[in-house]
Formats: C-alpha cells, sequence, structure tokens
C-alpha cells in the first residue's frame, strides 16, 4: 500500500470536486427550467389537443343534425314525387272528362237549357194523355219530339256528369298543388337548415384542422424539449460519475495519508482495518468486527 500522500494532490482533487459539483448544480438548475419549460409546452399542447377533441365533435354534431334534415327532405322529396304522379293521373282524367263532355257538347242539337228541355216534355207527354181527339199524325209528331227532346237531355246530363267529374278532379288538382306547394317550400327552408349546418360542419373540422397544426407544432416543441431534456441528464450522469470517481480518488488518498499517519503510530487496530479494507476492495467477505473497524475509521 502507497504510504507517502502529496497533500497537493489531495487539494487538487478537492477542488475538482468542488468544480465538478458546481458545474453539476448548474446543470440540475438548466434540467428543472427544462423541465418546467417542457410541462408548459405539454399543457398547451394538450389544450389544443383538447379544443381540436371539442371542435370535431361539434362537427360530427353539425354532421348528424344536417344528416337528420336530409334524412327529411327526402322523405318530403318522396311526397312531393307521390303527389306529381297523383297529378299526372289527374291530368289525363281532366284532358278524358273535358274531351267527353266536348263530345257531348257537340252532339246538341237544341239551344235550351235542361230545365226547359224537360218542361217541353212534360207539356207533351201531357198533351198525349189528355188530348182525345189527337190526331195520328200529331201523335207521332209529338212522339218524335219527346225522342228528340229526351235524346238531347240525356246528351246535356252526360255532358254535365262529365263537367262535374272534371271540375271535382280540378278542385284535386288545386288541392295537390297546394299541398306540394307546401312541401317545396318546407323542402327550401330545411335545404337552408342543412346548408347551415353543413356549413357550420366545415367550418369546424377547418378550425380544428387549424388548431390540429397548433397542437402539432407544440408537441414538436416538446420532442424537442425532451431530447434536450435527455442530452442534460446524460450530461448530468456523466458529470455525477465524474464527481463519484474523484470522491473515491479522494478518499482513497485520505485513507492512505491516515494509514502513513497509522503506521508511524504502530497502531494495530488500524493495521486490521487497512487489511478489512483491501479485502473489501477486492470484492471479499468481512466480518463484523472487520465492517465495525471500517466504520470506526472512516475507511467506507
Amino acid at each position: 500500500m502507497q504510504t507517502k500522500v502529496d497533500p497537493e494532490e489531495i487539494k487538487r482533487i478537492k477542488r475538482e470536486i468542488e468544480a465538478l459539483e458546481k458545474e453539476r448544480n448548474e446543470i440540475r438548475a438548466k434540467l428543472d427550467e427544462l423541465e418546467k419549460e417542457l410541462q408548459i409546452w405539454i399543457q398547451k399542447r394538450d389544450e389544443k389537443n383538447n379544443e381540436v377533441k371539442g371542435l370535431r365533435q361539434k362537427g360530427r354534431e353539425y354532421k348528424a343534425k344536417r344528416d337528420e334534415i336530409n334524412a327529411q327532405i327526402q322523405e318530403l322529396k318522396k311526397n312531393r314525387e307521390e303527389i306529381n304522379a297523383k297529378l299526372d293521373l289527374l291530368y289525363q282524367e281532366i284532358l278524358e272528362y273535358r274531351t267527353k263532355r266536348d263530345e257531348y257538347n257537340q252532339l246538341r242539337r237544341l239551344k235550351m237549357p235542361p230545365a226547359k228541355i224537360q218542361e217541353r216534355i212534360e207539356k207533351l207527354e201531357w198533351e198525349l194523355q189528355t188530348n182525345p181527339n189527337i190526331t195520328p199524325d200529331r201523335e207521332k209528331q209529338i212522339v218524335d219530339q219527346i225522342q228528340v227532346l229526351a235524346t238531347e237531355l240525356e246528351i246535356l246530363q252526360q255532358a254535365e256528369r262529365f263537367h262535374k267529374k272534371l271540375v271535382e278532379s280540378r278542385k284535386k288538382v288545386d288541392q295537390l298543388k297546394k299541398a306540394r306547394r307546401a312541401i317545396s317550400m318546407e323542402i327550401q327552408k330545411l335545404a337552408n337548415q342543412s346548408q347551415q349546418f353543413h356549413e357550420q360542419m366545415i367550418a369546424a373540422f377547418n378550425q380544428a384542422d387549424e388548431v390540429k397544426k397548433e397542437a402539432d407544432e407544440y408537441h414538436a416543441k416538446v420532442v424537442e424539449l425532451r431530447d434536450k431534456i435527455r442530452e442534460v441528464r446524460k450530461e448530468l450522469r456523466s458529470i455525477e460519475k465524474k464527481i463519484r470517481e474523484y470522491d473515491e480518488k479522494h478518499k482513497e488518498l485520505i485513507a492512505y495519508r491516515l494509514v502513513a499517519r497509522m503506521h508511524a503510530k504502530k497502531d494495530a487496530s488500524f493495521e486490521k482495518a487497512v487489511e478489512a479494507l483491501e479485502k473489501f476492495k477486492k470484492g471479499e467477505k468481512l466480518t463484523l468486527d472487520e465492517l465495525l473497524l471500517l466504520q470506526r475509521y472512516n475507511l467506507v
């Protein structure tokens, strides 16, 4: 074992340790600042990510409302198509009824209203029934007139029947057109609402994308700081390793100096402590007495 120790070497190592400890403290302070800054950027990033989630949730809600309204619009359009189909059938009926009415009107020979024709028929029939002196020619004349009047009345009645059907169909057309107009107005109103929700949806998703860019920038800053922190921690571990090495060297020199002093004093217990220290450094198992000796002389 070394018995001569240079006091200046001990002082030099002590100064190295102090310088390294100062550097370590500066690195720790720097690490603390970086970790505080990291937490700030993490908080900013998380706030932006939460804002993105909120905006996307709003976008989904607007989309759901838009889709719900669009489904209503599709149902209304279906109803309107059904009305259009009914109108097509009614237009065909109207054409048929008008054609039939006009055809019967073209068959008319007399310019008399139905009531006058009926009145004329009744007078002629009354004459047939009440005139005992009627001549055959007159009777034939009356029968022919009644036949003509009855045919004319039948034509008028048929024309009137088709006219009533025509009027009824036109009323149905008017009702259906009114319903169709109401549906079209409702569709337009809903379409405006759908467009509003669509625009709100697009705006929410676009805003979410913009905020996401900010969140990504903050995340990049987080990654950058984490890389710096890893480097600083690596640097800190290196400094701490050097401190431990110098500290062990310092303790060893102090121990050597103490050994030299004890040698000079011929301290038997210390000699045993030195032997125990050698065993300890070699990794050998120590007895309880040997451990106590090491502690007594501050060798460990």
